[in-house]
């Protein structure tokens, strides 16, 4: 049933999502240009069903249906966006819909960036414009979150607001008439945070006990009669609270999940088991027509909603950026996803649609402009109009896809982008039935040299050095690592002031070593024949311990005006940054009964610590003007005993599972490293509440890795992959790679030299023994390529993440299949799993690709066809290669999408070749030099690309991970 869902879902946006136009109705010949339709955008939330809030610009933005309720037979809801006018800065709005159904929207409260809050009431007979002017609410200050309630029948509201200091305040007023305003009273103090629902205000203190009220209470003709606030017995140790219509949810700092029935007063809160680590619940109807969707879902930390009844990922959703529930009366809900679409979806409706709106104009406000049309307003919010219809990437960077692996259409922006057709609307839907045009093949079957866009060449030593700011305590010594240098390429280094800091080699590996307290620079030269001298450098500061912090900061302070904006001074400001945090987040373990176990209490305090330095180094950059491309990744580490040969970590689910404040645990093992991402540890664990990894130095400089249950059988695999650096003394790391063995079996998997950590680092997820070895690979065919290309398909090929063709050579100028491209992505992301089973008629064994499509499909990496095929002989756009490697980026160093991305697409004089979907991914791209802006400025982004093409972007993604 799940499979048919899924393939009808599928085919559903093939016919509506690469036409190039988008149907008004499913039964209805007419249609619709593109350009009258837009998506809400990235920069938006949802607010209270059908009010959209503009994160950049606060303004506001009311939605409705055409038609309500919408008709279930749809392939998409169609509705219209209006801007409503003389509202900026809002940070929240609460609002009263007077007919539900109809979504008139009478009486609003709305809370500023300043902390001031405003109401207004809309003018009969219109429910966007309001009788007057929005006032801001004297004595109501300060103020952080609110909640309100209308009392229509009595003529009534209430409010009750969160101020800065913690403290509760009310506040009523008849409606439309502000000058019956009740004057603010304090209710409680401590208050971390503020919801309500149905009459029901919660607070929750920061003492972590709950406590309740009736919003009535505290009408002005009942303050006579107040009461104060109960605190609801049975809840400790709560964070947050979630009311609901019939079901309240709180959830702990342990990050368990506990739940109450609304209207019993006797009901006491249950734990939630499969719910652990959620960050939002939703309660579904228990009248849902398909047996295979279920009534209560758990926002995850991997953006999906998860069932808590059977682990099973809700149809049709991921990348979730917010879910808003309505509740049991209407049982709508609505969920806005990271690619900037809405979706909604009835209980009884089972799979979500898309939500797609028509331009309007803004609604006036009394003594205020017009502020011209949405489409105005959302380009300058950073909105980008065109096809909407396009499902989202998962965390990692991975096509987005129905539960039970069932083949999906091509999803837009996203890293498989390798199924995405290209083109005019009639070439697209022929491309997506298995049909590709004959024009189409004709072009790209010719010589490829002359379709391909040929990259700008680099020929000059231009290098990147770590660690761009080094900080160090005298006799402390720190390798210097150089990436991105050329073949030929000779490097020198020196040190403005030699007593401050030497420089020497250690096994042929430069070196510089502390001395005394001071700062300097140190340059590292790069000379190659036939080009001109270029030089690098990194500041130098000895100090002591203690100062670190300090000594960062001031170093950001010297930074000159014309420096703070260069992209080199910003990463290694950001990287010194992270060093910075990392330091004030490092724990000392010591073993219980020879393990090492890694609790809750303990990733408490490493977050605790990190969090409060990383808000400081933010802080300073911001107040230097110093703008970051992207987040700051916070690296606890964890010091075991030293000079042991085996180590035991235990590590519990709920410490790990569903955390925002901590990125990565990095775990000191002798003289290796475990590295555990903690954004993915929820599909470690999957149902296992404690796993154990036993790591042993063996004899041959290799090291055991045995992954274990709570009960000691021994896991073959896990589902989610954990860093392990290995120790080395050939920081270039060009011709080495990690290798896996396993009995007889042994291959390389990659990895990359971590200066910070002085290891090859890679990912690993299955039971065996690592070690580094030299794996030096050449291909003939590339030696008269450019000296970039040379490098890239060499130490990619020293990887195993390249291979070569036919007779022993790389072929850089042929087409990239999509069995290629997979295979080339399935071993750079560490994805290979042999046990991996596949469902497409055209894969089987024993083709050479089947154990990668097969692992690409168990991973979710690229996705085959609603038909049931994969197409591995299918070639691959140059948009579609680009996204993989941005949005990878994006999600694993979390740089940011450029705001301004015509400022970098405008570089190309064919930039209308680059699809609506595209353009974030390629701007990105262009910005952090995945790609070049080729000699003859021409993007040609839906051409197929080459292997030389592929194997340069990779290379280039993979320094810079």
């Amino acid at each position: 049933m799940k499979r048919l869902m899924a393939v009808l879902l599928s085919m559903m946006l093939i016919l509506t999502a690469y036409s190039g136009i988008v149907q008004a109705k499913e039964n209805d010949a007419n249609t619709v240009s593109e350009q009258h339709y837009t998506r809400i955008g990235e920069d938006y939330d949802i607010l209270n069903e059908n009010m959209l809030l503009a994160k950049k610009d606060g303004t506001l933005w009311a939605w409705n249906f055409y038609d309500y309720p919408p008709n279930d037979s749809d392939s998409f809801y169609q509705a219209k966006l209006t801007k409503i006018s003389g509202m900026q800065d809002v940070k929240q709005i609460e609002f009263e819909a007077k007919e539900r159904n109809n979504r008139l929207i009478t009486n609003y409260v709305a809370l500023k960036k300043d902390g001031t809050v405003w109401y207004w009431d809309s003018k009969k007979g219109d429910y966007l414009r309001p009788a007057d002017a929005p006032t801001p609410i004297k004595d109501l200050n300060n103020v952080t979150s609110f909640v309100a309630d209308f009392f229509v029948s009595n003529n009534y509201k209430t409010l009750f607001v969160l101020k800065a200091d913690g403290s509760v305040w009310s506040w009523g007023s008849k409606l439309k008439k502000s000058s019956s305003a009740s004057k603010p009273t304090k209710l409680l103090d401590d208050v971390i945070s503020l919801k309500s629902a149905n009459g029901v205000a919660y607070a929750v203190k920061k003492d972590g006990s709950v406590w309740k009220w009736r919003t009535s209470w505290f009408l002005p003709q009942n303050r006579s009669k107040n009461k104060d606030p109960e605190q609801i017995t049975g809840l400790a140790n709560i964070v947050n609270i979630e009311p609901g219509d019939m079901i309240n949810y709180a959830y702990k700092q342990d990050g368990t999940v506990w739940f109450w029935r609304t209207y019993d007063a006797e009901s006491i809160s249950v734990q939630l088991h499969k719910a652990t680590g959620a960050r939002g619940i939703v309660q579904l109807d228990s009248g849902v027509k398909d047996p295979n969707i279920d009534t209560t879902y758990a926002l995850k930390t991997d953006d999906q909603l998860w069932s808590v009844g059977n682990e099973q990922v809700y149809s049709g959703l991921a990348n979730i950026a917010s879910v808003y529930h309505q509740g049991f009366n209407s049982r709508r809900n609505y969920v806005l996803k990271k690619d900037q679409t809405l979706w909604a979806w009835k209980d009884s409706s089972n799979l979500p649609k898309l939500v797609v709106f028509t331009k309007d104009t803004s609604v006036g406000i009394p003594g205020t402009k017009p502020t011209g049309n949405p489409s105005e307003i959302t380009e300058e919010s950073g909105n980008r109009s065109g096809t909407t219809d396009i499902p989202t990437s998962n965390s990692t960077g991975t096509t987005s896809k129905p539960a039970g692996n069932e083949t999906t259409s091509k999803p837009a922006g996203n890293s498989s982008e390798t199924n995405k057709p290209t083109g005019n609307s009639s070439e697209s839907t022929n491309r997506a039935a298995g049909n590709p045009p004959e024009a189409k093949t004709n072009k790209t079957a010719g010589n490829p040299s002359e379709e391909k866009a040929r990259p700008a060449i680099r020929t000059s030593p231009e290098i990147n050095i770590f660690p761009f700011i080094t900080m160090l305590q005298p006799g402390e010594r720190q390798i210097i690592a150089a990436s991105n240098v050329l073949p030929g390429t000779t490097i020198t280094y020196t040190v403005d002031d030699p007593s401050i800091g030497t420089l020497s080699k250690v096994n042929g590996v430069p070196v510089v070593t502390a001395n005394k307290s001071g700062q300097t620079i140190v340059r590292a030269t790069a000379t190659r024949a036939g080009a001109p001298d270029e030089t690098a450098y990194f500041w130098l500061y000895v100090i002591d311990g203690s100062t670190l912090s300090n000594t960062y900061f001031t170093a950001v302070r010297a930074i000159t005006d014309t420096d703070r904006q260069k992209p080199f001074i910003v990463e290694g400001l950001t990287q010194a940054g992270e060093l910075v945090i990392t330091a004030a987040s490092i724990d000392k373990l010591t073993p219980v009964n020879g393990q090492f176990v890694i609790t809750s209490d303990v990733v408490d305090r490493l977050a605790g610590n990190a969090s409060k330095v990383k808000s400081t180094v933010k802080q300073t950059l911001s107040e230097n003007k110093i703008t970051l491309v992207r987040e700051l990744i916070v690296n606890a580490e964890i010091v075991t005993e030293p000079n042991q040969n085996e180590y035991t970590f235990k590590l519990y689910k709920n410490g790990l599972v569903g955390r925002k404040d901590i990125d990565y645990i990095t775990v000191y093992a002798g003289d290796a490293k475990l590295v555990l991402n903690v954004a993915t540890t929820d599909r470690l664990f999957q149902s296992f509440p404690v796993i154990e990894i036993h790591l042993v130095k063996e004899n041959n400089d290799g090291y055991r890795v045995q992954f274990f249950n709570e009960q000691g059988q021994e896991l073959p695999n896990v589902p989610s992959n954990i860093g392990l650096i290995l120790p080395t003394n050939q920081p270039d790391a060009t011709n080495i790679s990690v290798f896996y063995q396993n009995g007889s079996s042994t291959q390389p998997i990659g990895g990359k030299f971590n200066p910070s950590k002085n290891g090859m680092e890679a990912e690993i997820s299955r039971s065996g023994t690592y070690f580094v070895s030299e794996n030096s690979k050449s291909f003939p065919d590339v030696d008269g390529q450019d000296p970039e290309l040379q490098q890239a398909v060499h130490f990619l090929g020293s990887k195993g993440i390249v291979t070569g063709k036919d007779k022993g050579g790389f072929e850089p100028d042929s087409l990239l299949t999509r069995a290629e491209f997979t295979a080339m992505l399935v071993r750079a992301f560490y994805a290979l799993d042999e046990t991996a089973t596949e469902s497409f008629s055209d894969v089987e064994p024993p083709q050479w690709h089947h154990p990668f499509i097969a692992s690409s499909e168990k991973k979710h990496i690229v996705e085959g066809y609603p038909d049931g095929t994969f197409k591995p002989d299918r070639t691959i756009s140059r948009e579609e290669m680009t996204a993989i490697g941005a949005r990878y980026l994006h999600e694993k160093k979390h740089y940011f999408y450029p705001s301004n991305p015509e400022d970098y697409l405008n570089q190309f004089v064919d930039k209308q070749t680059i699809s609506n979907w595209a353009k974030p991914t390629m701007s990105l791209a262009v910005k952090q030099r995945l790609i070049d802006v080729p000699a003859d400025k021409q993007i040609k982004a839906r051409e197929a690309v080459t292997r030389g093409e592929a194997a340069r972007m990779l290379y280039r993604l993979y320094l810079q991970l």
